[in-house]
Parts: structure tokens; sequence; C-alpha cells
């Protein structure tokens, strides 16, 4: 059976109930004091109906008496009330962060309690076990460990900064009135800091109220580093290190670095028009100031503590005489960080000349003298120091370096092919996109080989390709560690890779960014082996590569053009095919895993996703995308920041000593069955029937999404009224927020009943048991049964919907309805009863979320007929709320 990340579904323990319970009379006192008694009472009113209404089994119009009370309540009282239950699931969200943080530490104080695999020393004492794999095999592995984490600029975050900086001050004291358990007088005074914080909150604005420049957006990504991943990574590197000196009687060396940071934000320019070449140069200097205030306030701290005056040779040579050698030996590279970021700092808000002379441009010059210190300390009976603050600074500038998080590029291959054309067209007078592929790899790959460049002095007319252009050229003029890969999304042919590399080359770009081709749609993953293959088979580009490849797998958009079942299981076989390619061609290939945070968009614990990928895909090695909401959910609170690190290290680990079986004849014709069946049918919903297209623009509040103001990017790729034009971020956000959660189950129905039929039974069992690809498939549409709730789509038709779409309606929830009982049926008993416990927290949430959803559809339809400025606006801002809300409530949006 599958083995649980500890976060994903949590079972409520008592310390949650009452820090849940303490932090709800907080927030009612607020009100009560805020708002006035009538408006509290109105508040309990609502919450005592929804809390009957969960209770009971949901009959025929189970919301008539709360969606009777919410509809006749005015505007501003609507506005404040959405404030009130959507601050209250925040409250819930906190509350269990904390007491996962709790869970953990009980675990790791108590081992014998500890569930299997749960926590990376499990993990690794599981493997050590393992008498096929030997000790030395473990420490290798994990001492060339490369897990690259990319933080996206998706929009998915709804929460406004602000607050979750007011949320980050109730937990610190939450934390510290745990510890004064024993001391009540103590915990009284906190209280009142509680209710301090929790008026602020109520009297700030909850809205973002202008739209986020791809800027503000690097800045939030930043923060999330420096607030929690800064003081984390050299603890979970010494948790790791401590494993192989308890284990094997020897620590991992020094310079071992498994995990870097990238970050895609003002970097992913694929379909954004406000993401510039000039944008991307500010971004990595806003990253390069934001690293060198980090590494001076350590050096500081680092100076001020070393006052010893035994020292090498080597220090002594440069520093002379000095009764305080170390803090002379560190002043200059402490200056260096000063004069870096104040450097920056005066041309980014005074547009100040740069000299790139003077700033920081290695993590090297950062290490080669920190490396002196150490050896000097070591030398001289101070190893303790060594590998204290010291060795901390050392490995966060390993993973760091000196923009904190290497940039990705990111653009669709179309801007690329527009590129050449022009060029082809005015130089040669031909049409580029009349070539055959043949032609176009011929002209790109001879122009690869030659020294000249065709480009130097050609100027382009045609605005988007000059910013293309740009985007190059500001490449070539960064510092070498600032950036990442360059990712093509849309890749569908094998000159769209090639062009990359050829306009890199034209660019002088001295060490070229790896090209990364994004399979994303069903057809590109259908495609990918062909391309890789016929590009494996050039030696010139084995050679260009050095013999290191490596793939973006997209989720997204595969699960919106074919539903989950059949992405899911095209995304196995892409990578399959491309591991058996890179054995033949000796290329070290890497995935890179472009997930989002919900079910329908990749989503799910680590542990669980990297199990379930295809035998020797990971091999040590592997690179995924945390966007939106995930971001701060795993890393914005350092006690889980370092458990999800920690995972990532398990679970790469795990899935390179110990990888997961390859399919079974039957397996395979049989998933390859069920994927046909569920692509069919889904696209048959999204495709044929025009009412189910007007159904999505009609019911689900989809249009709203782009007010909320949550990124900078529009939500459609083109401007093009149609499913297949918009993102996949809005279209799954959407069917959230009507409880139906669509894109996860989709055309499922379908598969499932041609999977349960009696000629598969002993099949199913198999796959259930020992695939953990299937195993994992199935525990996620589990979790998505038990958030959906098909009776809160009924609430939304009544307000939005006329007779046709009220038979979508119907059809979709039948079709859910037979998900439901085939999940059921094709399930052993054992794990289903193991899922249940992990799903109580979410009925628990209902009695909030439920109000947040009946208010929805009737703020809606209030919209269409209420006229009046204020009252617009109090509708239009519950609106909003209410989407922040039950983001919240269901821990993902898009």
């Amino acid at each position: 059976m599958i083995k649980r990340d500890l976060y994903y579904e949590r079972i409520p323990t008592k310390s949650l109930r009452d820090d849940v319970r303490l932090l709800g009379n907080i927030l009612g006192n607020v009100i009560k004091k805020q708002e006035g008694q009538t408006f509290f009472n109105l508040v309990e009113k609502i919450r005592k109906l929804s809390k009957a209404n969960t209770a009971n089994i949901k009959q025929q119009d189970s919301y008539k008496k709360i969606s009777k009370t919410l509809s006749q309540i005015n505007p501003s009282n609507t506005y404040k009330l959405t404030r009130a239950f959507s601050h209250f699931m925040n409250f819930i969200n906190l509350a269990e962060s904390i007491d996962a943080s709790r869970t953990l530490d009980e675990f790791e104080n108590n081992k014998a309690k500890a569930n299997k695999n749960i926590f990376i020393e499990e993990i690794f004492e599981e493997l050590f076990k393992d008498r096929k794999i030997s000790s030395n095999k473990i420490y290798n592995t994990a001492k060339n460990l490369n897990i690259g984490i990319v933080l996206t600029a998706h929009p998915t975050e709804v929460k406004r900064r602000t607050l979750i900086q007011k949320y980050h001050n109730i937990t610190e004291l939450l934390e510290q009135r745990e510890l004064m358990k024993s001391f009540p007088s103590k915990q009284k005074i906190i209280d009142r800091k509680l209710y301090d914080e929790i008026t602020i909150i109520w009297n700030t604005d909850d809205l973002k109220r202008t739209k986020p420049s791809p800027f503000d957006e690097a800045r939030w990504g930043l923060a999330i580093i420096e607030d929690s991943l800064w003081e984390t990574i050299p603890k979970v590197y010494r948790r790791l290190n401590n494993i192989f000196v308890k284990n094997m009687g020897k620590s991992l060396p020094k310079n071992f670095n498994p995990i870097e940071f990238g970050s895609w934000m003002g970097g992913d320019r694929d379909g954004n028009p406000n993401v510039t070449a000039e944008v991307t140069k500010e971004v990595i200097l806003l990253s390069r100031w934001e690293a060198a205030k980090l590494y001076e306030k350590s050096l500081t701290k680092l100076i001020r503590s070393y006052s010893m005056g035994k020292c090498s040779k080597e220090i002594k040579k440069k520093t002379g005489e000095s009764f305080e050698p170390y803090r002379v030996y560190l002043r200059p590279l402490r200056d260096k960080m000063r004069i870096t970021h104040r450097s920056i700092e005066q041309h980014l808000v005074y547009n100040k000349p740069l000299n790139e002379q003077i700033l920081l441009n290695s993590r090297e010059e950062i290490l080669k003298p920190l490396r002196v210190v150490r050896k000097s300390l070591e030398e001289n009976q101070n190893e303790n120091l060594a590998s204290g603050e010291l060795l901390d600074l050392m490995r966060r500038a390993k993973c760091f370096g000196i923009n904190l998080a290497r940039l990705d590029i990111r653009q669709e291959s179309s801007r690329h092919s527009q590129l050449i054309a022009e060029y082809i067209k005015r130089k040669y007078q031909q049409n580029y996109y009349k070539w055959s592929e043949k032609k176009k790899i011929k002209f790109l790959a001879n122009q690869i080989k030659k020294k000249r460049n065709l480009l130097t002095n050609f100027e382009f007319k045609n605005k988007e390709n000059k910013e293309v252009w740009s985007t190059f050229k500001t490449i070539s003029k960064q510092p070498d560690e600032c950036l990442g890969a360059y990712v093509i999304s849309m890749t569908s042919s094998i000159s769209d890779i090639v062009t990359v590399s050829f306009l890199q080359k034209e660019a002088q770009i001295k060490n070229k960014l790896r090209v990364v081709p994004l399979f994303e749609t069903l057809d590109d993953l259908i495609n990918s082996k062909a391309i890789m293959n016929s590009l494996f088979q050039e030696k010139w580009y084995r050679k260009l590569i050095n013999n290191k490849q490596e793939v973006m797998i997209g989720y997204s958009d595969s699960s919106k053009d074919a539903g989950k079942i059949c992405a899911s299981w095209h995304q196995y076989k892409a990578q399959e095919e491309i591991v058996k390619l890179a054995k033949k061609f000796k290329i070290d290939v890497t995935f890179f895993h472009g997930r989002g945070g919900s079910a329908g968009r990749g989503g799910g614990p680590i542990q669980a996703t990297l199990r379930s990928q295809p035998p020797y895909s990971v091999n040590g090695k592997i690179r995924i995308t945390d966007q939106g909401e995930v971001i701060q959910q795993k890393y914005g609170y350092e006690p889980l920041a370092k458990y999800n690190l920690c995972s990532y290290i398990g679970a790469v680990t795990e899935a390179t000593l110990n990888p997961p079986p390859a399919p079974k004849k039957n397996w395979r014709d049989l998933i390859e069955k069920m994927s046909d069946i569920s692509k069919s049918s889904y696209r048959k919903n999204i495709n044929q029937n025009s009412d189910f297209i007007r159904y999505f623009k009609t019911v689900t509040p989809h249009v709203s999404l782009g007010k909320l103001l949550i990124g900078s990017r529009p939500s459609k790729r083109k401007n093009v009224d149609n499913i297949k034009s918009l993102r996949a971020i809005p279209w799954v956000f959407a069917w959230t927020q009507i409880r139906l959660m669509l894109p996860a189950w989709l055309g499922s129905a379908e598969a499932l009943r041609y999977s349960s039929i009696k000629k598969f039974k002993s099949t199913l069992l198999d796959m259930e048991k020992n695939w953990p690809f299937f195993n994992s498939m199935l525990d996620i549409l589990d979790m998505v049964i038990s958030k959906v709730d098909p009776e809160i789509s009924k609430v939304y038709e009544k307000y939005l919907a006329d007779h046709k779409l009220i038979r979508i309606g119907k059809k979709l929830r039948y079709q859910f309805e037979t998900i439901k009982k085939l999940n059921k049926k094709i399930t052993p008993k054992e794990i289903i009863n193991a899922r249940k416990q992990f799903r109580n927290i979410i009925v628990a949430r209902n009695i909030y979320t439920e109000v947040l959803n009946v208010i929805q559809p009737i703020v809606i339809s209030k919209l269409k007929i209420t006229k009046g400025k204020e009252n617009k606006k109090n509708l239009n801002d519950a609106l909003l709320t209410s989407i922040a809300g039950i983001s919240a409530a269901m821990k993902n949006t898009g």
C-alpha cells in the first residue's frame, strides 16, 4: 500500500482542535468588538446552520435554510460575513501547520511511534537493512544527489504577502503558548497578543488591489528563501550527514549539495508579455542583492563570534600580527557583500551606473576564503567551530549561490520559429515555415558548427522578435551562476530544440544554458520518443550537450487535453521511452516534472509521486516545480520546510536505490485500454457539447478569477475564447471553486467501469498492491472523491443555470457518483479503511467551506441586477474573498 506523506492528509488531534477553538473564539471576540453584537449573532447563526447541515445526511434541498438566510443579507454584511469565514479557514490551515510540526516533534522524540518511512532517517535505515544494496552504494547515491526545486510564478497564491506575514506572527505566538502550557498567567499574556494580532488582521484589506508585476512575484519568491529556507537548508544537510555518521561512521563530503533552488519568477515569458529582457535583468539583480544581504548578515555574525587569536600561517600571512586574525581576514569578504547589495540597490532605485567588476560574481569568491578559515580552525583544535556556523554558511553558499535561485528562461517554441522566419525571409527571400523539418535542422546544425555568427549585425523589425533576441543578448551578459535552463514550452519538433541552441550560439553566450524541451500536450508526449531519438542519433548533438539532456514533462496541459488517467499514463510512457533511448545512446538524462498543486495538475505527496515514476527515471536526480500556494504551504514555515526538503532527499534516494517494478504486460494492456476509454469520454464531454462549455462559463466563477490580481500573466495563451486557449490553472481553479474538481476525474468513470468487470479482478488487485504508479493514481482519485461535494454544484445551478445547464450538471454528478461506487468496488477493503482516517479533517472544514460556497453563487447572481456603486463594490469584494476562502479550504487553487 502507498506510504504516506505526513502533511498531505492528516488525522485531527486534540491539540489541533484546541488551537482551532482558541483562534475561533478570539476571532469571534474581535468580530463582536469591531462589528457589534448583532453582526456577531449573524455569524453564529450561519455557522450553526452550516454545522447542522453538515451533521445531517444531505437530502434534497439540503442547503435551503442556509441559502435563504444568506440571500436576504445586505451587500455590506455579505462581504463581512465572507471575510469572517475566509479568515477562519486560514486559521484552520495555520493550526494544522503547527500541529503537523508538533506531530513531527513527537515522532522524532519517540521513534517507536513513528510511521514507517515518514522521516528521512527511517527511509535510510530501511535502505541500510536491505542486503541487496551496499552501504557504499547508498553513500555514493546520497553524496551525488541532484534535486532541483523550481519556484514558479504561476498565479495560484491568493493571500496577500501582508497577511501571510501576520499569519506567521500568529504561528510564533501559538508556538510560545505551547511552551507556556504550565504557566497559565503567561499564556494569558500571549492570548492578549493573539487578540491584538487578529484585530489587526480583521482591519486589514484581504484583497490584492493591484496586479503584481513579475518583479513583485520575484520578491515574493525570494522572501520565502529569506524567511525560511535560508535557515532550513543547513539543518537538512546536517541531518542527512548525521545518518551516515551513525550508520557508516563517516561523514558525507563537506561540499555535498543535494538541493539547488531554481526560479521561473521573472524568467517565464511563455504567454506573459510583461516578462521582458529588461525585467529578467532586473530580477537577476534583485536576487543578487538579496543574496548579498543575507551573506553579509551571516558573515557579520561570524566576525563578531571569531575573536580567537590562534590561526594558520596562511591567515597570519594575510592579517599580519593582528590579535584577532579571523575578524581581519573575513572583513574584506563581508565588505564585498555590502558593496554588492548597496551598488545594486543604487542602480535599481536611483538608476546609477553599475560596475560589475566590484560585485560578487561567483560562489567560489565566498567558498575559497571560508575554506581557508575552516582549515585554520581544524589545525588549531577548533573542529567544533569548523563544523558549526562556518560550515552552515558554506553549505548555504553551495546551495543558494550568488542569487539564491538560478533563473530559468521559458519561452514558447513558436516565438523562436517566428524570429528565424524573419531572418530567412529578409536574408534569403524564403518562407521558413514552408521548409521541411529536415531542411530546418540541416540549416541550424550547420550554423551551430560554424564559428562565424549570422545575427551579429542583423536588426529585427518585428517587435516580438526584437524582444526574443534581446532576451538572448541579456542572458549573454549575466554571470553564469545566475542562470539555469532554457525551457521550450509547446515543443513539438526537433527544430524547436535545435533553434534555441542556434540562438544561444548566435548571442555568444559563453556557458550555454541547458536546452530543455517541454512536452506538455498529449500529442507532444506521444511524439517525444521520436523527437529525442532523432536528436540522440546525431553525433554533433550528443557532443553539443556533452551527453547530458534534461527533459521536462508537462502535467497541466496534458491533463486539460486528455483527462487525468490518459495524461498520467502517457507521462509515464514518455519517460519510459526516453530512459531507454538515453541508455542506448549513453545519455545522462534528467527529468523535470512540471507539477501543479492540485490533483488535476500532477499534485500529490512527493514520496508517492517519485515512487510512482518509471524504474530508473529518477536515478539520483530530478527537477520539480513548486508553485503558488504550494510554495507557502511547503516552505513558508520552517519545521515543515525541513520535513518537506528531507522528504525530497529520502524519496529521490529511495526511488533510485529501490526502483519500482516495471509494469507487467497484463498491467500495461489494462491501463492502456483504460487510458483510451478515459480520453474518449473526457474529450466527448468537453468538445462535443456546447452546453458543457456554457456550463463552465456560466456556473463556475472563472470570469472573476482574473479580478483576483494574483499573477502577472494573462489567463489565456491567446485571445481566443475557448477551453483549448485557456490556461490549465484557471481551468482547474474554477472547477475547484464549485467543489466538482472535475479535471481530476472527468472521463474516469468509463475507464473504471471497464476495469471493474470480473475478467480483470485479479489483475486490478495485483496492480493496486504492487504497482506504485497505479496505486498512487487511485489514491489521489480517492482523495479527490473526499473533497468533491456534488450537492454544492446544485446550489450554483439554482442561482446561475438554466434548464439545459442543470441537465449538464446532473450528467456530471451521475458520472461522479459512478466513480465513487466503482472506486469502492475495485479497491481492497483494507486500503479503503486505511485511507478513511486521513480524510476526517475534510468533514470538519466543510462547516466553514459550505458557507463560502453558498455565498458565492448568490453574490454572482446579485451582481447581475444590483445597482449602486457601494453595493456593487461590497458584492465584488465578497465574491473575490469567497474565492480566496474556498482556495484556503481546498488547500489549493490551480
